[in-house]
C-alpha cells in the first residue's frame, strides 16, 4: 500500500474506508485521531490523507501494522429506499466489509442505514446532539460497547420544507428549524452544512451520504477509552 505521512505526536491513527467526502473522518479526527481515509473512486475534497483503493484489496495485516483502529461505512444502496422503491438488486459489502475488520483484529465501526443487517448496532439521531438540526437515523456496529448520549425522541421535530402540501409549509425558517438534507430540494446547500455541524468543504451529494461529525466524534471518544483501558491493562 500507499506509505503513511507519519503519525502526530501523541495521536492514535484510524483508517476510514468508504470514506467519501470525509463527513466522518471529520468526527473522527476531532475525537482525536489521525485519519487516513481510503475510497475506491477519487475524492479530491476529502480533506484528510487518501488513498484510492477498493475495500476488497485492502490487506488486514497492514491494517493491523498500521492503525489502532478503523472504521467503514460501505456501500449502502442494498438496504437504501431507493432499493426498497426501484426494486433493483444491489451488492451487499457489509459481510466483507465485517470479515475484513475481523481479521484486523483492532476496534472497528460499521456504519450505515437504517434496515442494514448490522449486529447489535447503535442508533444515533441528531436529536442527541446539541447544535444539530437533522433527524438522519444511522447505525453503528462495533466489537467495542458503544452508547448513545441521550434517547432518541418518539416525535421529531417539524422539518423544513418546499412541499407546499404540508400544513407547515412557510412557517420554518432553513437557518433555524430541522432540515431534511436529501430529496425535492428540501435546503439550501449552505444551510444542510450548517444543520450537519459544518460540512463546507463538500458537495450537496456529499452532505446527502454523509453522517454529522458528531456522531463520529462522540463514537470516536468512546474508542479512545477503551484503548486507554487496553493499554493501562498491558502496561
Amino acid at each position: 500500500m500507499t506509505t503513511l505521512p507519519p503519525r502526530t505526536s501523541g495521536r492514535r491513527r484510524l483508517l476510514d474506508i468508504c470514506c467519501k467526502q470525509g463527513g466522518a473522518s471529520k468526527g473522527y479526527a476531532d475525537a482525536g485521531f489521525d485519519v487516513i481515509g481510503v475510497d475506491r473512486e477519487p475524492q479530491p475534497r476529502y480533506p484528510y490523507p487518501f488513498i484510492q483503493a477498493d475495500l476488497r484489496d485492502l490487506d488486514p495485516e497492514w491494517i493491523a501494522a498500521n492503525f489502532d483502529a478503523a472504521a467503514a461505512s460501505p456501500p449502502c444502496w442494498a438496504h437504501s429506499d431507493l432499493a426498497h422503491r426501484t426494486g433493483r438488486e444491489y451488492e451487499d459489502f457489509i459481510p466483507e466489509t465485517r470479515a475484513l475488520l475481523q481479521a484486523a483484529g483492532l476496534p472497528y465501526v460499521i456504519e450505515n442505514v437504517e434496515g442494514a443487517p448490522l449486529e447489535d448496532p447503535l442508533v444515533l439521531c441528531g436529536t442527541m446532539f446539541d447544535g444539530l438540526r437533522v433527524s438522519r437515523h444511522r447505525l453503528f456496529e462495533s466489537n467495542v460497547p458503544l452508547t448513545a448520549p441521550r434517547t432518541c425522541p418518539k416525535r421529531h421535530p417539524l422539518h423544513y420544507t418546499l412541499d407546499k402540501r404540508k400544513a407547515h409549509y412557510g412557517q420554518l425558517d432553513e437557518w433555524t428549524a430541522f432540515v431534511m438534507v436529501t430529496g425535492g430540494g428540501n435546503c439550501s446547500k449552505a444551510a444542510a452544512s450548517d444543520a450537519m455541524g459544518g460540512l463546507d468543504w463538500m458537495t450537496k451529494d456529499g452532505m446527502n451520504q454523509s453522517v454529522p461529525p458528531a456522531y463520529t466524534r462522540w463514537i470516536g471518544q468512546q474508542i479512545h477509552a477503551h484503548l486507554d483501558v487496553v493499554a493501562l491493562a498491558a502496561a
